[in-house]
């Protein structure tokens, strides 16, 4: 595959994502297909290797590649139809209001929350049981407690099998993925060693496998706008990465 020079000084990471994304439409990448070593990749892109694992990391919580430590990055098996489409990956990259956001994101998950209660199955509670005990094992580091959050929220968004709430909530994974970066730190020095936060998680949980929908819808709004206002002094206006390479 034959990838092209990144020059935009801007959110690197995000042009990544878009060529990989047309690889993948035009069939250039097939699921199975192994991507280039994070050296060779980064050096083709112009792209630091810090910016090139934001990348993937983003597109394994987008579900497109697998990431084996130690064996490399592979395209996932994916229908075309689970690629995200032009339009949503261009609002999954471009900058967004955290306010709006935080609205957007507190009435999808709280819905999907109360609908997962429902229609989980035991492979769903089995997968946000996961997210928690990987929550757990990762107090002492924040990005890797980051990208377990955002695991289990993933998971219930799934678990709700709207598959229509789930894709909307992909188009803003990034923009996700960086809050839940923002507030951890933030939470965490008001919760000595995480344990109110994770407490938070679990109750939403249990009032899923408990089929308890309206609890569980409750629990997830408290949880978010716990969040939200953890950060409310932050700037109003977006959120996303625009460092350099």
């Amino acid at each position: 595959m034959q990838f092209e020079k990144i020059t935009k000084p801007h959110r690197t990471y995000q042009e990544v994502l878009k060529q990989i994304n047309h690889l993948i439409v035009d069939g250039k990448l097939r699921p199975g297909d192994r991507l280039m070593g994070e050296r060779e990749m980064a050096v083709e892109l112009g792209v630091s290797r810090t910016t090139l694992r934001e990348a993937l990391r983003t597109m394994e919580f987008l579900g497109w590649v697998e990431i084996k430590p130690g064996d490399g990055t592979f395209i996932r098996d994916i229908h075309l139809n689970e690629v995200i489409s032009p339009l949503a990956l261009a609002l999954s990259v471009e900058p967004t209001r955290i306010d709006e956001l935080w609205e957007t994101r507190i009435t999808l998950e709280v819905e999907c929350a109360g609908l997962a209660s429902l229609r989980a199955s035991k492979e769903d509670l089995q997968q946000i049981s996961q997210a928690l005990r990987d929550m757990k094992s990762s107090l002492h580091d924040l990005d890797a407690y980051a990208k377990a959050d955002m695991r289990f929220h993933f998971r219930v968004t799934q678990a709700s099998q709207n598959s229509m709430m789930h894709r909307l909530l992909q188009t803003f994974v990034v923009h996700i993925f960086d809050l839940i970066k923002k507030t951890g730190p933030l939470r965490f020095s008001h919760d000595i060693g995480g344990l109110n936060t994770i407490q938070e998680h679990i109750s939403i949980y249990e009032a899923i496998a408990s089929q308890e929908a309206e609890q569980a819808r409750t629990l997830m709004r408290k949880h978010l706008e716990a969040s939200r206002n953890e950060i409310g002094g932050s700037d109003p206006h977006t959120t996303g990465n625009n460092s350099e390479n």
